[in-house]
């Protein structure tokens, strides 16, 4: 983690508040740490993110979207309260604002932090939004088979497997399988 960001006394403003972190609007001023996120390989692997990312592809992010009046997400910074710094990225993508579901998505991009439960908080937040504010129906989460820690975090916060798609990503120079788990509104 750079000194420069733990160092950053900048007021943040919680917009969804939990015990040991908030999901804060992400910010510009920290394109550079998404960037880095985005292009380190053990971050990056899990989330699939194949292509690289430069600092102007991100900025595209904070562009309203064009010709569009409804968003198709929602994204947050996970700021880590007690060491005053962003960790990570949480969001609901690909809205579907007619059938009320959304997928969820999250990545801890600070190795330091992983393991900790801290996504799973994160998801906590950021599903009771999702159901409760957006008033969403269905959240879904696509999990790959290597990715052990995200299939239990899923079991976890209740999430039920709807479908095992064989082989369906190319990951390491093989075909894996993706598990798509769902989590109703009523649950």
């Amino acid at each position: 983690m750079t000194e420069e960001l733990k160092k950053d006394n900048e007021e943040i403003f919680p917009f969804l508040q939990g015990e040991r972190i908030d999901l804060v609007a992400q910010n510009s001023k920290w394109i550079p740490l998404y960037c880095k996120w985005q292009n380190t390989p053990e971050v990056r692997h899990y989330a699939r993110m194949v292509m690289p990312s430069t600092p102007e592809d991100l900025k595209s992010w904070f562009e309203p979207p064009a010709g569009r009046g409804t968003r198709e997400g929602v994204s947050f910074t996970i700021y880590h309260k007690e060491d005053r710094c962003p960790i990570g990225s949480m969001g609901l993508f690909r809205i579907n604002w007619v059938n009320r579901n959304a997928f969820i998505m999250g990545i801890i991009g600070e190795p330091e932090y992983w393991g900790k439960g801290i996504i799973g908080e994160a998801a906590e937040l950021l599903i009771n939004y999702g159901f409760t504010e957006l008033n969403l129906h269905k959240i879904y989460a696509g999990v790959f088979d290597p990715n052990k820690r995200s299939l239990r975090a899923a079991e976890k916060l209740g999430f039920k497997q709807e479908a095992h798609f064989k082989e369906d990503l190319f990951v390491d120079g093989v075909y894996v399988d993706m598990h798509q788990f769902a989590l109703f509104k009523k649950d």
